[in-house]
């Protein structure tokens, strides 16, 4: 059986199968562009949630505009840049598109009746004849930081310039356009959304252009409220005039997806119609969340050949518990642990029968509950809801919390009732992958090239996160905060809610805290109180070990997240918004 990953690219052009049904939303956008162009300056957003399909559609956009000759189309990546180089890159990219010889004729023209030209190198450029974009535009920035008042120049000259490109004559009678794609906006940071949006507005707010946005407008709308943007629906409305809300992926379209997935990968024989429907419902029918996990998928089943005596029935719930609910999958296949399975399930049926008022157990529950309260060494009292208090006390804190997730109690059920859930579970707590490299395990042919990154998930970036990690004793999170550093975040590591308050000038996205701190047990709870009242309005998040749930209870109270992990807390910032 031979197996391959998933890239995570979009899709680049109009042919193949059309899985989600976008190639006709891709057409009729194109044209509603191409009719509209004497409308222009206006602005379309592509609006989904991460990973539902915003750049495939927005790449199928432009090559159904590249059939019109009048139609140029130029791409900025809005995650590569940051704050004034995202303002400076948009306007770069659309220059660049412009003829030079027509630019140096606007421009030479309208400098000359202003203080502008004279000020700038750019006049002996001009005059000379070597003409380059990147040079004229890196200078006008140059002035702009020293003159305020050049930037109504600059801003006419761009319009003029956008004005004298459109009329020229590409095809016939018509006006020419150009449509800028501006991808993955959402991912950005406050600083960038702003210069992005204030470069659309303020500087390419002209004939002849067209901006396709790719973002989620919840993002921008709540980076204008909390910069003060006046209202972030009317902040949003004088950028985006048009907004086209992509459409759920419905369940037939999921399998769909499902099976295209699982023909490419060669998981199709394993990811059988039940599977392929549980995967795609509890990946939220998001299409790269379903590609990661396929690729988790043949990762585990090509590598560990324990699975292929297992099958794939057991493999899937696996490997959605690793994605979906990591800290307890790494418990469950923690060498010489307890049965968290059982452990869990028992817990779970007590909870039920407590909350129906239940008097009794049947025989397969009670001895699954005492067998839990013996490994615990706690006494069954006569009540049931003594026994379930005391069972909390001692289990892990996040129980309560997964017990209430239907999700992921179907998970564990499921396995629970494999035919082979014994062995199964014994061997998970033998086995256990090594988070390591795939370039230091042995080399697969199947592959048909280089091995991919890792194993499962890609690499952490966390490039542009700052981080702000208050605890009294730094050094118990050294090995941590250095892989955090090396994962591209910036960390700083204070002693004290005091200097914490102070770090905050650096504009961190993440607080992290500890929660007690020598003889004080509320410190941690103290300091988000402290850190919300100054207006922090990034990420907190507790890291802490303590078994007192109603200290955690109050840390989410005060606005809080909580991490009981290392894993748990890596991913609480990998998904903080910066």
């Amino acid at each position: 059986m031979n197996f391959s990953l998933l890239n995570d690219e979009p899709v680049h052009d109009i042919g193949g199968e059309d899985v989600l049904g976008t190639f006709r939303a891709a057409r009729e956008l194109a044209r509603l562009i191409q009719a509209s162009r004497e409308a222009t300056p206006f602005t379309i957003a592509i609006d989904a949630d991460w990973g539902m399909g915003k750049s495939s559609l927005m790449h199928r956009i432009e090559a159904e505009l590249g059939v019109d000759r009048t139609v140029e189309c130029v791409w900025f990546n809005a995650w590569t840049a940051d704050g004034t180089d995202a303002l400076e890159g948009v306007i770069k990219s659309v220059l660049q598109r412009f003829d030079r010889n027509l630019l140096r004729r606007v421009w030479y023209r309208t400098g000359r009746r202003g203080p502008l030209l004279a000020a700038l190198r750019l006049g002996v450029t001009l005059l000379a004849g070597v003409f380059r974009v990147d040079r004229m535009v890196d200078e006008l920035w140059e002035r702009m930081a020293a003159d305020a008042a050049a930037r109504n120049q600059i801003r006419e000259l761009i319009s003029k310039s956008a004005t004298e490109w459109a009329a020229a004559p590409g095809s016939w009678d018509r006006r020419r356009l150009l449509v800028v794609f501006v991808d993955d906006l959402d991912r950005c940071s406050d600083a960038t959304i702003l210069a992005v949006c204030e470069a659309i507005k303020v500087y390419l707010d002209v004939p002849g252009l067209a901006f396709v946005l790719g973002c989620d407008q919840r993002r921008i709308a709540d980076v204008a409220e909390a910069t003060g943007r006046a209202l972030s629906a009317d902040y949003l409305q004088k950028i985006v005039q048009v907004n086209y809300r992509m459409p759920p992926i419905d369940p037939l379209q999921a399998r769909r997806l499902v099976e295209s997935y699982a023909q490419r990968s060669g998981t199709a024989g394993l990811l059988t119609p039940p599977l392929a429907a549980l995967l795609a419902e509890r990946m939220g029918r998001n299409p790269r969340r379903i590609k990661r996990l396929i690729n988790s998928f043949v990762m585990e089943y090509h590598l560990d050949a324990g699975w292929q005596q297992f099958g794939a029935e057991g493999l899937l719930r696996s490997v959605l518990l690793q994605h979906l609910y990591p800290d307890f999958h790494r418990a469950l296949v923690e060498p010489g642990s307890p049965d968290l399975v059982a452990e869990f399930v028992a817990y779970y049926e007590l909870r039920g029968l407590v909350r129906r008022g239940g008097e009794e157990l049947d025989p397969a529950q009670a001895a699954g509950l005492t067998a839990l309260a013996e490994r615990l060494d706690l006494p069954l009292p006569d009540t049931w809801p003594v026994v379930l208090e005391r069972l909390e006390r001692a289990l892990p804190p996040e129980y309560p919390v997964l017990a209430a997730d239907r999700g992921f109690v179907r998970l564990i059920l499921d396995l629970e009732q494999l035919p082979n859930a014994a062995a199964l579970l014994g061997w998970l707590r033998r086995t256990v992958p090594l988070p390591v490299p795939l370039e230091a395990r042995p080399q697969a042919s199947v592959y048909g090239g280089t091995p991919p990154q890792s194993v499962g998930a890609p690499a952490l970036n966390l490039s542009g996160a700052r981080v702000l990690w208050v605890d009294d004793v730094p050094t118990n999170n050294d090995r941590l905060a250095e892989q955090l550093r090396r994962s591209g975040a910036e960390v700083r590591q204070v002693k004290s809610t005091a200097e914490a308050l102070t770090e905050l000038a650096w504009q961190p996205h993440v607080v992290i805290t500890d929660m007690k701190r020598g003889s004080e047990k509320r410190a941690g709870i103290d300091g988000i109180t402290a850190v919300k009242a100054r207006g922090f309005a990034g990420r907190v998040i507790v890291y802490a070990q303590t078994r007192d749930v109603q200290l955690l209870i109050d840390a989410e109270n005060a606005g809080a997240l909580v991490a009981r992990s290392a894993t748990m807390l890596v991913d609480l910032i990998e998904a903080a918004p910066r």
